[in-house]
Formats: C-alpha cells, sequence, structure tokens
C-alpha cells in the first residue's frame, strides 16, 4: 500500500516571513532591537534561508535583563488574577494561529507537520492554560512566597515552542521576567510568539527574547542580574551551567540530554511495545538516545518487529502530513552519523531501513544498532534521531542497572506487581508504563513546576561569619593544655570510631577556654562515612510511618538530655540560659514536626486527559552530605538532619566547626534511639574541606552546605562533575528559630526527587 502525499500549505507563513524579508530582531522591553551581527534561520529539508536573525552582544543581552527587571515588579504586583487573565489572552491568540505556528515550526526545525500541528502546538496552549490556573490560585495555593525576580531561559532545538512555553508559561504565572534564548537554529517561533505578547498588550519588559549562538547562552547563564536558570540540552553544558552559577545564588532547573531507556520484558505486549517504541523514534530530535533493554527470551522476536515496523516508517518531506520522519540539519546528520560508525566500531551490529533511493534530503534513515554491550559508545552517548540501540539482560536488577540515571524511561509489563516494583528502582524523573511517551500538562508541570520559580516566604539573610583564628586550637595546642577534658570521636554506622588519623582538636567555649577535644576528620573518614550510609538502604525502603516513628523516639531522647544539651549550647556559644532554652526547644519540637511530616509527603495523584493515572512520587535523594553552619549550632542540625531522615534519606553531617561539642552530645541522643546503624554519621574537624570530601564522593547523591560563601561555592562548582543535588546558603542561612523559614516543605523539597509513574487502565 503506497501513500500520496499530502502537502500542507505554507502560503501563511510564506506571507509573514516575506514581511520580515529585511530579518528579525532582538524583542527587549516590548520592541524590536536590531544588532551589528546576524545569521541565517535554514530549513534543514532543503537548506533555503528562510530569514535573517539577530544575534545578541553582551550589551544586548544585558539591556533585555534590565527591562525585565525594570518591569517585574509590577508584573507581580497585578497579583495571580491580574497575570492570569494575560496568560489565558495569550493562550487564546496561540489557538487562532496554531495551525501557522505548526507549519512555521516545521520548515524551521525539519520536524514533520503532524507532530508539530497535532503535538507540540496543542500542548504549548494547554502550557499557558494550565499555568493561568496557577496564577489565578497563587494567593490561596502558595500563601506567602513570592517571585524569584527575572528568569533567563536557554531551550533546545527539540519541539522548540513547547519547549519555551514549559518555561516561559510557570515564570510568567509566578511573577517573573523573563529573557528567553531560543536554539540558535530553531528561533522563529519564539520570534512568532513575541509578536503574540504585543498582541496581548502584555507589558513591555515582562517577556524579551533574544536569539544567538552559545555566547549569548553565556551572556545570560553569567549576567548577575538573572535569578534563575532554565536549561535543556547536554549533559556537558549543563554541567557547565551549574559551574559558572556556582555561589552566585542562582535557582538552577537543569534537564541534561541522556539516554531513553525502553525496558522490555518477556511477558510485555511486544507489539504495543514496538509501536510505543515507534512514537519515541519518530519524536526523538535531540533530547536523549533510544536505548532499548529486552530481556533475553524475547531479543531475537523483538529486534525482528522493530526491523519489519521500521521498513514501514515514510520518511520525506516534514510538511506532508503523511511523514513519520523529517529532516535534521547537516551538522546533527553528521554527529548521529559519527555515533553510529564508533558504535560499530565498538562492536555494535547495524541495520538501516530502505535504501539509499528512498532517503529525502535532509533526512536519516532509521536504524538499529544490535549486540550493544554497556561499555559500547553508544550505551554511553545519547544518539538523537530515528537510531535504536539494543543491549539484553536477564533480571530486572540488570535492566535497572543498564538503564542508568535520565529524564526518563518506558517500562513494558503486562505484570503490574513486576512494573511498580521495578518502576521506583530507576534512576529517572518518569516512568512511563507500557506506555512510550505520554504527555499530559497537569502531570508534567504540576505544583512542583510553578514552585521552581518561586520563592519561599523566608529570605536567607543571617550571614555566617568567617571563622576567628582563635576559634580552634591546632593539634600541637591541644598538647600543651594540662588535664584535657576527654576526646570525642566520629559517629560512624551506629558507633563511635576513631579519625583515621589519629588526630584530635581542641575546641575552645566563648570565653577562649579549651573545652574539649573532637576528632580531626579527613577524606578516609568522609569515605567511611559514606560507605556506611550506603548500606543503610533499610532506611530509604522503610515505610513514612516508620520514619516517622523513629523521629518519634529520637525527639525523645533528645528530651532527656535537655539539662546537658543546654548547659553545652551555653558555654560553648555564650548565649544566655534562656536562648538556650529556645534553641532547645525549638529543635526538639522540629523533630516532632519531620516525624508528622514522614508519612504524609509521599506524593499525589494526576487524572491526565487519557486513559490512565499518574502517581507522583516524592523520592528520597538516596545519601546526602551536610555541612552545618555555626549559627544556632543545636537547632540548625537538627532541622537540617531531621528533613533529610523524614524524606528517607540516609544522611552524612560534619556540624558546626565552632561549636563541635554539640553534635557530639548528640552522639549519644543517637545511641538511645532506635535509628538504624548508618542512617546517621557525623564526621567533626575542619567544615569546608569536608563538605568539599563530600561533593567529590561519586556515591553521595545530595550536597546541602550551610558554611561560609567561599567554601559553598568549592563545593558547588566540585558537585557539578556528578550531577548532585545541591542545596547551598552560599554563606546565609534561614532563621532557624522561625517556623515559616526553618521548617516544612523547603526542605522536604530538597531532600526528594519527584518521580512520576504513569500507568494506563482501561481500553
Amino acid at each position: 500500500m503506497s501513500y500520496g502525499s499530502v502537502p500542507e500549505s505554507t502560503a501563511k507563513i510564506d506571507f509573514w516571513l516575506k514581511s520580515h524579508r529585511d530579518g528579525f530582531g532582538l524583542f527587549i522591553n516590548g520592541e524590536w532591537v536590531n544588532t551589528t551581527e546576524n545569521f541565517d534561520s535554514v530549513n534543514p529539508a532543503n537548506g533555503r534561508c528562510l530569514a535573517g536573525i539577530a544575534a545578541a552582544s553582551s550589551d544586548d543581552v544585558d539591556a533585555a535583563v534590565q527591562a525585565a527587571r525594570a518591569a517585574q515588579p509590577a508584573w507581580e504586583a497585578l497579583g495571580g488574577r491580574g497575570r492570569a487573565r494575560y496568560l489565558y489572552r495569550l493562550a487564546q491568540l496561540l489557538q487562532k494561529r496554531a495551525r501557522e505556528f505548526a507549519v512555521l515550526e516545521s520548515l524551521d526545525s525539519g520536524k514533520p507537520i503532524r507532530e508539530a500541528g497535532g503535538v507540540d502546538i496543542p500542548l504549548a496552549i494547554r502550557q499557558l492554560h494550565h499555568h493561568a490556573g496557577w496564577a489565578q490560585l497563587m494567593e490561596t495555593e502558595f500563601p506567602g512566597q513570592y517571585a524569584l525576580g527575572v528568569a533567563g531561559q536557554i531551550v533546545p532545538d527539540s519541539s522548540p515552542l513547547l519547549a519555551a512555553m514549559q518555561t516561559i508559561a510557570p515564570a510568567l504565572a509566578a511573577g517573573n521576567g523573563v529573557v528567553l534564548k531560543p536554539a540558535e537554529r530553531t528561533s522563529l517561533t519564539a520570534l512568532m510568539f513575541a509578536e503574540l505578547c504585543e498582541d496581548a498588550d502584555l507589558p513591555p519588559g515582562v517577556v524579551n527574547i533574544v536569539t544567538g549562538d552559545d555566547k549569548a547562552g553565556g551572556y545570560v547563564v553569567d549576567h548577575p542580574g538573572i535569578d534563575a536558570i532554565a536549561f535543556a540540552g547536554s549533559a556537558e553544558q549543563g554541567r557547565d551551567i551549574r559551574n559558572r552559577a556556582a555561589g552566585s545564588g542562582k535557582k538552577l532547573n537543569l534537564e541534561a540530554v541522556l539516554k531513553l531507556p525502553f525496558i522490555v520484558f518477556e511477558d510485555a505486549d511486544l507489539d504495543a511495545a514496538v509501536e510505543g517504541l515507534m512514537e519515541a523514534v519518530c519524536g526523538n530530535r535531540g533530547l536523549a538516545g533510544i536505548q532499548l533493554l529486552v530481556q533475553e527470551g524475547i531479543e531475537q522476536r523483538a529486534i525482528d518487529r522493530v526491523r519489519a515496523r521500521m521498513e514501514k516508517l515514510r520518511v520525506g518531506d516534514p510538511l506532508d502530513n503523511n511523514t513519520d520522519l523529517g529532516a535534521f540539519d547537516p551538522a546533527c546528520r553528521e554527529h548521529i552519523a559519527r555515533l553510529v560508525e564508533q558504535g560499530v566500531g565498538d562492536g555494535a551490529d547495524l541495520w538501516q531501513a530502505g535504501s539509499d533511493d528512498r532517503q529525502e534530503s535532509g533526512c536519516y534513515p532509521p536504524t538499529l544498532l544490535g549486540g550493544v554491550e554497556p561499555t559500547n559508545i553508544v550505551a554511553r552517548e545519547p544518539i538523537p534521531g530515528p537510531v535504536v540501540t539494543v543491549t539484553s539482560f536477564r533480571l530486572p536488577s540488570e535492566a535497572v542497572e543498564l538503564a542508568g540515571g535520565g529524564p526518563a524511561a518506558s517500562l513494558w509489563s503486562e505484570n503490574i506487581n513486576r512494573a511498580l516494583d521495578v518502576g521506583p528502582q530507576l534512576k529517572v524523573a518518569e516512568v512511563w508504563i507500557n506506555s512510550g511517551n505520554p504527555c499530559d500538562t497537569a502531570a508534567d508541570a504540576g505544583r512542583d513546576g510553578i514552585e521552581e520559580y518561586l520563592r519561599p516566604p523566608f529570605e536567607l539573610t543571617d550571614t555566617e561569619s568567617a571563622p576567628a583564628a582563635a576559634g580552634m586550637a591546632t593539634v600541637a595546642d591541644a598538647a600543651a593544655v594540662a588535664a584535657p577534658p576527654p576526646e570525642a570521636r566520629h559517629y560512624i554506622d551506629g558507633g563511635q570510631v576513631s579519625p583515621e588519623n589519629g588526630e584530635f582538636m581542641a575546641v575552645t567555649d566563648a570565653a577562649g577556654r579549651t573545652c574539649g577535644y573532637v576528632a580531626e576528620g579527613n577524606r578516609k573518614d568522609i569515605d567511611r562515612a559514606v560507605r556506611a550510609a550506603s548500606r543503610a538502604e533499610g532506611w530509604s525502603r522503610s515505610s513514612g510511618f516508620d520514619r516517622g516513628q523513629r523521629l518519634r523516639q529520637l525527639a525523645d531522647s533528645l528530651h532527656d538530655r535537655q539539662a546537658a544539651l543546654i548547659a553545652r549550647l551555653e558555654r560553648t556559644t555564650g548565649v544566655s540560659g534562656e536562648a538556650a532554652v529556645r534553641e532547645f526547644e525549638t529543635g526538639l519540637s522540629r523533630l516532632y514536626t519531620y516525624a508528622a511530616w514522614a508519612d504524609k509527603f509521599g506524593g499525589a495523584v494526576q487524572l491526565p486527559s487519557r486513559a490512565g493515572l499518574v502517581l507522583t512520587v516524592n523520592q528520597a535523594l538516596g545519601v546526602v552530605g551536610i555541612g552545618c553552619p555555626d549559627r544556632l549550632p543545636l537547632l540548625s542540625l537538627v532541622s537540617l538532619l531531621a528533613s533529610a531522615l523524614a524524606a528517607g534519606n540516609r544522611v552524612v553531617l560534619v556540624p558546626s566547626e565552632k561549636c563541635p561539642l554539640v553534635a557530639t552530645d548528640f552522639f549519644r541522643v543517637l545511641e538511645t534511639a532506635e535509628i538504624p546503624a548508618g542512617a546517621v554519621n557525623i564526621v567533626t574537624g575542619a567544615r569546608d574541606a569536608l563538605t568539599q570530601a563530600l561533593a567529590e564522593h561519586e556515591w553521595v547523591d545530595g550536597l546541602w552546605c550551610f558554611g561560609h560563601a567561599a567554601g559553598c561555592r568549592s563545593a558547588q562548582q566540585t558537585a557539578t562533575r556528578t550531577g548532585k543535588r545541591v542545596l547551598a546558603g552560599n554563606g546565609s542561612v534561614p532563621d532557624w528559630l522561625s517556623r515559616e523559614a526553618g521548617e516544612g516543605r523547603y526542605f522536604l523539597r530538597a531532600a526528594c526527587r519527584v518521580k512520576r509513574l504513569w500507568i494506563p487502565c482501561g481500553d
């Protein structure tokens, strides 16, 4: 059976492009601004120039940021309901011109018109509608929270308009100003959206669009007037952004391009799994490399069916409504071909659908690479385009290990018990059960999406002071002190252990007198503690109810040591008895609060538009390293430790450097409570150096730094190499005594990664 051509008319877009024959400027402060440098936007299907586009300089980006910063206070002052009206208006305008946007996106990106018009543009409209709803509910659902300020957003060339709306809509709903930098090769739909902003009478400066190459994106990242950065792209670029933004206080929302695993078990509906795989193949334009992980017993059957289905994919003109696979620009095609060649060189078996005369200009043939070993480059590097790598597995645990981490995974099995057992083990943000690539805005852009663009109802304003020279004696000083107090060791794997180097250091009280000795930790001590935490997986697997019970027992044990800890606070920090009592009692209350939260922060259920359920699960990070501040040493320790434990994490904690004896007294509390060995580990010593060691350790999944600004910045930069989740005070700390600032959802969200399980049901 053959299909006739069903081309989409380009008449309206041709007229629109002709009206911009002189090129497109930058959209800054509600006006179009010309630049001295320009570049061409080229149709990847035929190589023709569509339009000239301005290339932003650092001065242009500065002007855009300044415009957004000037407009943002008034935009936020409109209130959620005022902003909602603008977002609804933008959604209506986009809907009226939906077909124009779809055709322009297909011309500019090479995406098949069927996907652009049937999936991407409707979802972009839905993003605006959905976040208009959040804006309407802002005052009731997010009381006391406020906008970050100016959001810098760098979006990829895959689904360019949808990616832009996924970042612009929540930022505007929350009251932020926006500086958007679209992908260099696919900027035209973003510029057409700028015209919608004019038509909607959006206040000038609220949305600014600067075009250009990676240099322009770098100007956005580095600008001191940017408060938040959203980025989707390569893992290498993401690491670079994290490194450059470390210590700046900018909030980061980064999505790295990684592999997209399709895990197919022997009991799966193989035909449905192959169809789901083809959906991903046709929609894969650079956000992931498709990795088929198939159980050994059905490997050959699966390969045969994938090949047969790939042969039927229609490759050709992106504007033809029958086309499945569109065009890629020459640089992308060369990148795909180079990786495929390297994969074959590493031992993969190459198969490609169709013959040379079937391939249209700008297309890349559907490709299957079989027999891919984990060491093969194509098992590690994502390949954009219609390329599937195949690796077999025997046990579910092997599939989990081979899948690695990333934004999403697709899991196929007719056994729902198996799916719900394996799904939560995968180190991905979303698990699509028996589905190829489900899309629902309410599920994808839930409450946590808009919270990325909001500040909590408090500021980190109390500055962590630099360490005083007299605050810590050297080891040599310690030897000169007569009748030394007892030495406190580290707390690792459920008991006290001596430091690896055998060294202790003196601690002075508020009056400068030596009041005790603590172990001087080093990297080996941190490694011992991290390994102990890694072994304590039972704590993460335990129920929220069980964790809550253990935290209540910990609070009871803390209460039993009230007199000793208050006396310690008075002597080591020099505070009054009343202040010490307040710190202790607030810490005790905080433990009980997180015990209450432990079984109440599990997640939620969404009902998407298609049949099925989406389970949103708040899942523990794993092993969290914590560097505690000197301010309120007991309360800050309890606040950070309890929130991490309540969420199911295991902790390696470095206490206050000035007042570590408060933490060593806390050992006694841990020993009498029923916290499993390894769930809590405490290493004393030079906080910034030990926090740096935690940042470097590859088994640490999250890092919380509340030390000096320089130490926080260094740890953040180091953590980028291993992709850790970072919560950093950058020299400032919350008001720990305040309930709004010192406890609750802010820290619980930092202690979790959100995972979505898509479960189809019905027909």
